[in-house]
């Protein structure tokens, strides 16, 4: 199947299609009562703006497409966690210091995980659900397969190839875009309608003091900021891989994320597809098409670094937030009541099965041998880490619907891992189907 790239900004819909017959673009002006800004309005009608553009582009049906959402950094809230040791109950201290800290929305409203990028460091991504639920209402209308949801913004630090402490500076349209980066993640992002001058950058940098970081931030990349230049800080325009020398500038987004798509294929597996931090599994029937909807929500334990400025795109004012390490409990959301779900009978495919690895052994190297043994075998490794305590015994922890996979995976690790115990205690809320925690007594 091909793919289309959609990005809406500023009441402009872009399509970018790669297929067959090359690179082809197309873009439109839609009407306030459509969509406003990011958000859409009319649903029915924005899905035929998305049909009449497919239609420009490409002869092929829509049922036999899939649609890339690129998504603008003002639809999702990008945060990192920080893990925080406290006695009493934690997982209750930990969802009701998130209900507090992410302030944007409450928890109930939106679709939200967290990925691990360092020791006690997590990535938050969360997504309001009314944006994702009228996304599977437009592409039922439409009649397309809904392949990726991309926020773009949480991209950048990985396609520069950076991590250290790095702000971005993006100028979209008539909006401008910020995001402070360190470790390969975001932790914030904001748009504001105003140009982002030199004074306001250094007096924001000046800000990250309040982290007592121990490398300074000194780097700065922009995208359509052409000339900005900042005493102290080290400047590079982002450059967009000469993909194809056809499209405009205005296509520099969609192109980005087909580049790193491309590159990173895992991206599609993981929290910066939008799609997997909805509801396992969902199966939304049109009479048209079927929308496969990613996986649930990772469900970790986890704490907030707090630190936020937020522009009101659409106004004058900003405000900035600061708060302490604070740790929170993953909530995971119910179904829309307009879909219908069915639960797919399990096909025992290993590259289908989603495993983490922890070493719970103590020694050092374990959960990098087992991964690479699992992916030996045909199984798809999304983590490894290392376990809170040390163990003997090396644990198979299954999601109920899983556990037909445990006699294929026993048998694919048998040498290895000659004392076993298994459990089918999986959460069906986690990002993937096994758990294994590798222990003292394997023969790695």
């Amino acid at each position: 199947m091909q793919d289309v790239y959609l990005s809406l900004n500023n009441n402009i819909l872009r399509l970018t299609y790669i297929g067959k017959e090359g690179l082809k673009t197309y873009s439109s002006q839609l009407a306030g009562d459509i969509v406003s800004d990011t958000k859409i309005s009319d649903i029915s009608r924005y899905a035929e703006e998305i049909k009449k553009g497919l239609a420009e582009l490409t002869k092929i049906s829509p049922s036999k497409l899939n649609l890339i959402v690129v998504t603008e950094p003002e639809d999702t809230i990008l945060r990192f966690i920080t893990v925080n040791k406290r006695d009493g109950d934690k997982q209750e201290q930990l969802l009701n210091d998130m209900k507090a800290k992410i302030t944007e929305a409450p928890l109930e409203d939106l679709y939200f995980s967290y990925q691990k990028i360092a020791p006690f460091l997590y990535q938050f991504v969360g997504v309001r659900k009314p944006y994702m639920d009228d996304l599977l209402e437009v592409v039922a209308g439409v009649g397309i397969s809904l392949k990726n949801v991309v926020p773009w913004i949480l991209l950048m630090p990985k396609y520069v190839g950076t991590n250290d402490p790095a702000v971005f500076i993006c100028r979209i349209d008539g909006s401008h875009a910020m995001a402070l980066s360190e470790l390969n993640g975001i932790f914030y992002s904001g748009v504001s309608d105003k140009k982002i001058t030199a004074e306001q950058l250094e007096s924001f940098v000046s800000e990250l003091s309040l982290y007592k970081k121990k490398t300074p931030v000194k780097r700065v990349y922009t995208l359509n900021y052409q000339d900005f230049d900042v005493k102290g800080f080290e400047v590079s325009e982002i450059g967009i891989p000469p993909i194809s020398s056809e499209f405009a500038d205005e296509f520099k987004i969609n192109m980005l994320v087909n580049y790193m798509l491309d590159t990173e294929p895992d991206i599609s597996f993981c929290q910066m597809n939008l799609l997997n931090l909805m509801p396992l599994p969902a199966v939304v029937k049109s009479n048209k098409s079927l929308v496969y909807v990613g996986a649930a929500s990772i469900l970790v334990i986890a704490g907030v670094l707090s630190f936020f400025l937020f522009f009101n795109k659409k106004g004058d004012s900003s405000q900035l937030a600061s708060g302490d390490q604070n740790n929170v409990l993953s909530e995971q959301t119910s179904q829309n009541e307009n879909q219908v779900v069915e639960q797919p009978a399990p096909e025992l495919k290993k590259s289908d099965l989603k495993i983490k690895v922890l070493n719970g052994s103590g020694i050092n190297g374990l959960a990098a041998r087992t991964k690479t043994l699992l992916e030996e075998k045909g199984y798809t490794i999304i983590d490894i880490d290392t376990a809170d305590e040390t163990r003997d015994t090396t644990l198979f922890r299954f999601k109920k619907d899983k556990l037909a996979y445990k006699d294929l995976v026993q048998g694919d690790t048998k040498e290895a891992f000659p004392e076993v115990a298994v459990e089918d205690t999986l959460a069906d809320t986690e990002g993937f189907d096994v758990l294994i925690v590798a222990g003292s007594t394997a023969a790695l």
